[in-house]
């Protein structure tokens, strides 16, 4: 089913074929996403390092999850391992019910999820914005009126057209990772996975891909996997996994999560800090409730007798 002549805000995700065509979304009950029992390794000569051990997940249509973990925790491997870059030595991944290690089907999981990497400038392949984000769809086959308006699409998702005849080179970091994010949407993808993309952001950077992430979400209902060691973008998040030493330690809703100060501890991690004042305000024998937020926290201190 082709998308051309319909409203672009209002498009159905779904998987496209090899002509760039779209086909409806049916099985909105079936994870997206499913690993089962996945481990993988890194070998150099003999020396073999554990990327991760028996990791067991799913991500579900239209979800935010996002995967917690300090530098060598496995994070970003398994990022690579629910797209199809790395193959399971042991266990299962399937995207759409695709396994990924089947070679004849890996152009299907790579347009199902798309994947924005931590350097923006490692995937911009054009010297003119718009360029940029035709790629994609030009490669899929997809006819060039289309391609025009999924252009336009993508650009005012990611709140950028007004730069689409402009050079990436003159944006800034936080400009250009809209920019590949903008460049995967126009492939129209049902799973956007983030891996470390803030990392080399500033804090308004940082907030520019927050923003453009929950819009993902709200407006095109599309699945987002964000990897970071930010805890506190983790807060909006439906659903969040602590990751350490190559396994997930913790698994549940951000309060579920931010709860458990044992697994956030042995992570490595810090608790953002509304979580953590409002925890050794209670400790401390106030009566208060949890909180996430600033808001939340201002909320529970006024509430205070």
């Amino acid at each position: 089913m082709s998308m051309q002549g319909k409203d672009p805000e209002n498009f159905t995700i779904g998987q496209n074929d090899a002509n760039g065509e779209t086909d409806c979304v049916t099985d909105v009950g079936t994870p997206l996403i499913k690993a089962d029992g996945v481990t993988y390794s890194y070998r150099n000569g003999e020396q073999v390092s554990r990327g991760v051990t028996d990791v067991s997940l799913s991500i579900n249509r239209g979800e935010f999850v996002v995967i917690l973990g300090r530098n060598g925790s496995g994070k970003s491997t398994l990022a690579k391992l629910l797209n199809g870059f790395l193959v399971p030595d042991e266990g299962i991944v399937t995207v759409r019910g695709i396994d990924t290690a089947d070679d004849d089907k890996i152009f299907e999981v790579r347009s199902v999820v798309g994947m924005v990497f931590q350097n923006p400038d490692n995937q911009m392949v054009a010297s003119v914005i718009e360029s940029d984000v035709a790629f994609g769809p030009e490669n899929l086959g997809v006819p060039r009126e289309e391609i025009e308006e999924r252009i336009t699409d993508a650009l005012e998702t990611v709140g950028m057209e007004k730069y689409r005849k402009g050079s990436p080179n003159k944006l800034s970091g936080g400009q250009k990772q809209r920019i590949a994010i903008a460049a995967i949407l126009a492939m129209r993808p049902e799973v956007v996975i983030l891996d470390e993309s803030t990392a080399m952001l500033d804090p308004k950077g940082r907030r520019e891909i927050m923003d453009t992430v929950l819009k993902l979400k709200r407006e095109k209902g599309m699945a987002v996997v964000l990897i970071t060691h930010y805890m506190d973008e983790a807060i909006a998040a439906d659903r969040i996994h602590i990751m350490n030493d190559g396994g997930i330690i913790a698994s549940g809703s951000p309060a579920e999560v931010f709860g458990n100060e044992d697994a956030v501890r042995r992570a490595g991690l810090e608790l953002p800090v509304a979580a953590k004042i409002s925890l050794d305000l209670k400790k401390a024998g106030l009566d208060i409730g949890f909180a996430l937020t600033d808001e939340e926290l201002a909320e529970e201190i006024c509430a205070l007798k």
